[in-house]
This record gives C-alpha cells, structure tokens and sequence, in this order.
C-alpha cells in the first residue's frame, strides 16, 4: 500500500498561517506548553503489586489513560474505611512529576523538540523541583512563574482491584494564579506550537482567560495551536465544557486531541468520524481510543491505528505522550499514518513504566522499538 502523502508542513502553513509565515520553519521554540504541573505520589507497595501483576498477564496496549478518577478542587474526604483497602494506613510513598502539560512538553523535549513550558508554581520543595526537572531535561522555564503565597498542585494515586484512582489537591494552587502581567504575547513570535489543554482553562477563571488569550495572540502571530480537551468533569460541568470548547475549537485550534470517551461525555457522539463535521476548523484530528488504538485525520485523509502490544504496567501519562509523539511527526512532516505510528509508539512505552515520565522514550529508542513491530495494518478511510 502507498505510503502516504507528507503532512504538508509549508502548503499547511500557507493555507492556515499566510503568505507571510515562512519564517515559521526557523522559529527557535519548536513548543510552547502552557498549565498546571502537578507531583504525584505512589504507594510504593501497590506499585510492585501492579506491576509485577501487569508482567504475569498478557500484554496490552493503550494510547490514552482510562483511569478512576477522584479529581476535587476541594480536600476530598473519602479516604474511608473502604479507602483504605485502596491505600494500605502504613506505606512508603514514591514520588513523581506529573499535569498533562508538563507531561507533554517532557516527552517532546525527549523525542528532540526545542521546548518551553508556562505556567506557575510555589515557592515550595515541589516547585524547585519541577524547575530542575524541566531545566534538566533542556526545557526553557524563563515564562515559569513562582508564587510566594500559593503552592504547587498535588494528586494521590490509590488502586483497587489493579486499577489507579487519582485524588487531586489543587484548589487555589499557584497555577490558578498566573499572572497575564509577567507574559509577554511577543514571545510567541519565536514560538512554532502551543499546546494547551481542558485542564489548562478549566482550573480557575483566571488560567482560561489567559489560556484564551494565548491562544488569541498565538492565531495571530503565526504560531499552530494544538488543544486536548482532557476534560475533567470535577472542575467543570460537561455543559460549560462543551460551550467553551465548540466556542474556541473552530477559532483557535489546528491539531484537536481527544478521547472516545470524551467524545460521548461532552455529547459529540461516539463516531470519531464525525468530529471533522461538528467541530469544523481544525486541520487535524486525533482520537484516542484506548486499547483499541487512535483515528487520526489531516485535511487530506483519514485513518484508524490499532495500539501496539505491550505489557502495560501504567496509562497515566499515555495520552499526554501520544499528543507529543503526533506534534513531533508533525514538525518534521511525516506522513499522517508515519505520525499515528510514532504516536501510538512513545504512548505505548509510556505505559511500560510507572507514572507519565519513568518510560517516556527517546526518539531513538521510539525508532529500535518501530524497527521491531511487524507492519501494523490499519483502516483507511476515504472522505
């Protein structure tokens, strides 16, 4: 079968930047990723237990993360008597970095994107530490900033019957406080992506009014918007999703991510398909599916792309490496069903590890692992 047309990157950016975008190619920040850094926080035995249980089965694949969800902006009490068959009263806990943001830009840094991140932490322990993080793994963190009166957002992960339940704290954490003022819109013009998310306008009034912005600044300077919807039903309401989504959707954004169960939460249906016709202007769309695999569409074709077979010890984080496996092919103009292979590649050894960041891969390592599948069969469909 063909291979497949290039993702077009110069035709692209005539049709969606202008004539006068050219630059675009040459610009020094491949990404630009703007939200809210979260650290999470394991029990250390259930991780064992998980995943020596994850090596024992047959192995699975997933290209987003289908976890239980506790996600409250307020101190959650159900840590009950029921909780506490999830987390054991006296165990060590391991640490890790997380916010689909933050997981996003690591994993493009890794693959060998030019990055910077936005956004606001504390002046605490867990700030200091992501600013290491990033500054370690060469991410710009000039446009991090630090708050002196608001800490950095944390979450728990729990299990029940081998499935993680996160339980999120990050009522009034310092990046529901970014400040517009310490942001200047002019760095965008050395930006070649921003990528934002649900959780990263849905967090306080304050991050959507900036994310917004953003997003303004970037249509009009020339930078490619990629948007996840990441829709966490905890900290807003499936209607007011929906409205300000099918509102900055069709204006703002050209790569669109989502789920299928995502989809049928925000009342878009359950047939990726149709996505192109209720949520008109992106120039693509990716789907995630799960186990199942990913539809990816571009302007000129569409496709489905089953998952590869891998033993899965964690999702967290898969959904967050897809995105930045996709923006990586699409910086370098792979052909659309070249781009959903490497995408669904970096998500699916994402869930060989614990966390979103223990197995993120290198762009080599995504190639050796490539290199070693049988040739995928997927679905074509014609428009």
């Amino acid at each position: 079968m063909a291979k497949g047309k290039p993702l077009d990157t110069e035709d692209f950016l005539s049709e969606q930047l202008g004539e006068g975008n050219r630059s675009w190619m040459n610009r020094s920040i491949d990404l630009l990723s703007y939200g809210e850094p979260l650290v999470g926080f394991y029990p250390i035995e259930a991780v064992h237990q998980l995943g020596n249980r994850a090596r024992k089965k047959n192995p699975r694949s997933f290209t987003n993360n289908r976890t239980g969800k506790v996600d409250t902006n307020a101190e959650p009490d159900h840590l009950s008597a029921k909780a506490n068959e999830m987390v054991p009263l006296k165990t060590p806990w391991m640490a890790t970095w997380g916010g689909d943001t933050s997981n996003v830009v690591l994993a493009a840094s890794k693959l060998g994107l030019s990055c910077a991140y936005l956004s606001r932490v504390g002046e605490d322990p867990f700030g200091e530490g992501f600013f290491s993080l990033w500054e370690s793994s060469g991410i710009q963190t000039r446009l991090v900033q630090k708050d002196p009166h608001h800490p950095t957002g944390l979450y728990f992960v729990s299990f029940r019957e081998g499935k993680h339940i996160l339980t999120y704290y990050r009522k009034d954490s310092a990046a529901t406080h970014i400040d517009p003022n310490q942001f200047d819109p002019a760095v965008l013009n050395s930006v070649r992506v921003l990528h934002l998310s649900g959780i990263s306008l849905a967090i306080s009034p304050r991050a959507r009014e900036f994310g917004v912005f953003l997003m303004q600044e970037a249509r009009k300077r020339g930078t490619l918007v990629s948007f996840d919807t990441n829709f966490r039903p905890a900290l807003w309401g499936k209607e007011e999703a929906r409205q300000v989504l099918e509102q900055i959707i069709p204006a703002y954004v050209h790569v669109l991510a989502t789920t299928d169960e995502e989809m049928e939460l925000l009342g878009w249906g359950q047939r990726p398909e149709a996505m192109a016709q209720l949520l008109r202007g992106p120039a693509y769309y990716l789907v995630k599916q799960g186990s199942k695999g990913a539809y990816v569409r571009s302007s000129q074709e569409e496709l489905f792309f089953p998952s590869f077979q891998v033993p899965v010890v964690d999702t967290v984080g898969a959904g967050d490496a897809f995105d930045a496996g996709f923006l990586r092919a699409l910086l370098h103009s792979d052909p659309l069903r070249d781009a959903a292979r490497y995408a669904s590649a970096v998500a699916a050894l994402v869930c060989t590890g614990q966390g979103p960041l223990e197995k993120q891969p290198t762009h080599r390592e995504v190639e050796a692992f490539l290199r070693k599948q049988s040739q995928s069969s997927f679905i074509r469909r014609a428009k």
